[in-house]
């Protein structure tokens, strides 16, 4: 685990012990300890000696962060969680609600949880609390209630996680496994993880299956039949059975150990599993689309070092890139407005510009940065500062709540800036935690076709924006993709394969995609692009 783990950590702590006040075991500053979770994000390195010599550390803290280091439980965290309310802690979460104000609904008005946090909304009971008003209180209702219509879900590393020992196990066993259900399918989320096996798991009695887990065990005779199945969405499986039927087959009955030959036993070109959604099948002799995938990925931009806030150095990403089998690497730190994550300023950009350059290696290495998109859509470093990087990613980390043509105004804008060559992470949502920016994302889609600005598909499965829909109108409009790892670590270039499959499910191929150009093409590519752009402003 690296900063991210610890600073999440000792702000946890810095809540806890400012709901608990006086009552708190031990004597500790909660606000220095809150400043502390920043300063944490800006350390030199992922190790405990790195931050021992920050402001407001103390054994107390310094062991909360060991802890979170070596990705184990702090027994510090469990003995404060124990003292308050577990409900709380989910409410912080919610943003815009920080411990004074989860302190004030849970003294004054006794809420413990998200669910009392929407009735109190509803009968318009933050109103009369000191530092709430309508405006607060509307915008807390709709992220409940964006949280209450992913409930249930899953992300897809969530689901990995869950399937990973299942798989493992049947696997040694001598069993064929898949991962199936709506991952396979590149959903972004699912509601169960959907296991198909030519074997029965040898559990003992003490270790069941996980929950919301769903083992499906086939012949192996009829095991594509079974893998279609367990894979293909309600519409996409029914039209198969229907056309069995029709055949004078049982569908579940034919007999072929590959998906392909099912298909072919019912006359069909096979459909990709991120294209088993609706009903229409691809009869004998049709042209099937040659969708992207993770052996066409050539490089990936948009990832960082511990020269933002990264976890690992320039000479462990650039091997990590090539243990991955990539031939280039975009490197775009966060820049100088993420002062949270140790952004670059045009000096020290200029300076990492020269370490990447003496670099060497087998990777072909990109200069870049992530530059913040300020309120009005302006960048937050000089074009003197933008022009000398290879890639130039501009992205949205601030102001999440201007609404309607203010946010509209500000994506395009950036869109529109010469030297912009993608947009980062367009909406900005998270997961099942934070919804997309409001705007008309089909107004920056139309920008970046007309100066031909790239948009960037955030493999990051906390991310995966943009969101599939969108993916589809980029397309059509000829915008081109880059699906970027954000890897803030060597481990998260993995996170490439959750992109791929999201971009699959959009209908995306090779000729979409940036991470499919070589590196020369992908110089040329920019070089065109800022004229492109030059003349379009």
């Amino acid at each position: 685990m690296g900063r991210r783990a610890a600073s999440e950590a000792i702000a946890e702590l810095a809540f806890a012990l400012e709901l608990l006040g006086d009552k708190a075991p031990f004597s500790l500053d909660a606000k220095a300890i809150s400043g502390l979770a920043w300063a944490i994000r800006s350390a030199p390195s992922s190790s405990s000696s790195s931050m021992i010599h920050l402001p407001g550390m103390s054994p107390v803290v310094l062991g909360v962060i060991d802890d979170a280091l070596a990705d184990r439980p702090s027994p510090t965290l469990q003995d404060l969680r124990r003292t308050l309310p577990e409900g709380l802690f989910a409410l912080r979460r919610i943003k815009g609600l920080g411990p004074k104000k989860v302190s004030a609904l849970w003294r004054e008005l006794g809420i413990e949880s998200p669910g009392e946090l929407e009735y109190a909304c509803r009968e318009n009971r933050l109103t009369t609390l000191d530092g709430f008003g309508e405006k607060t209180q509307t915008a807390i209702l709709e992220q409940l209630q964006v949280i209450a219509a992913e409930a249930g879900l899953m992300r897809r590393d969530a689901a990995e996680a869950i399937a990973a020992p299942v798989l493992k196990a049947l696997r040694a066993q001598g069993a064929r496994a898949e991962l199936a259900g709506g991952w396979r399918r590149g959903q972004e989320l699912v509601d169960e993880v959907v296991v198909v096996s030519t074997q029965e798991a040898k559990h003992e009695a003490s270790q069941p299956l996980p929950q919301r887990l769903r083992l499906v065990v086939s012949d192996p005779s009829t095991f594509g039949a079974a893998l279609i199945r367990a894979t293909g969405s309600d519409a996409h499986v029914s039209a198969l059975v229907d056309r069995a039927a029709a055949a004078g087959l049982q569908f579940d009955d034919i007999k072929s150990e590959e998906e392909a030959g099912v298909y072919a036993a019912l006359g069909l070109v096979p459909t990709d599993p991120e294209q088993r959604e609706g009903h229409v099948l691809m009869v004998a002799g049709s042209p099937r689309p040659t969708l992207i995938t993770v052996a066409a990925i050539k490089g990936a931009l948009h990832n960082h070092t511990t020269a933002s806030d990264g976890a690992d150095d320039l000479p462990t990403m650039l091997a990590a890139a090539k243990a991955f089998g990539l031939q280039w690497f975009g490197i775009s730190d966060h820049s100088v407005a993420a002062s949270y994550a140790g952004g670059l300023d045009g000096k020290r950009l200029a300076q990492q510009r020269k370490e990447i350059g003496t670099a060497g290696g087998d990777v072909v290495c990109f200069t870049g940065i992530e530059s913040d998109i300020l309120a009005e859509g302006q960048l937050d470093l000089a074009d003197a500062d933008l022009e000398p990087c290879d890639v130039v990613i501009a992205s949205m980390h601030q102001r999440y709540g201007l609404r309607g043509s203010a946010q509209t105004a500000r994506l395009v804008r950036a869109a529109r800036h010469p030297l912009v060559d993608i947009v980062g992470h367009p909406t900005g949502r998270l997961l099942l935690s934070r919804a997309p920016a409001e705007f008309d994302v089909s107004a920056l889609i139309e920008a970046c076709a007309e100066t031909g600005t790239a948009l960037e598909l955030n493999a990051n499965p906390a991310r995966l924006d943009l969101a599939e829909r969108w993916l589809r109108e980029a397309k059509a409009r000829g915008v081109m993709i880059s699906i970027a790892a954000d890897a803030h670590a060597a481990s998260e270039l993995s996170n490439l394969h959750h992109g791929v499959a999201v971009a699959r499910r959009a209908g995306l191929e090779e000729g979409d995609v940036l991470n499919t150009m070589s590196a020369d093409a992908l110089r040329q590519w920019v070089a065109h692009r800022r004229q492109r752009a030059q003349e379009a402003s």
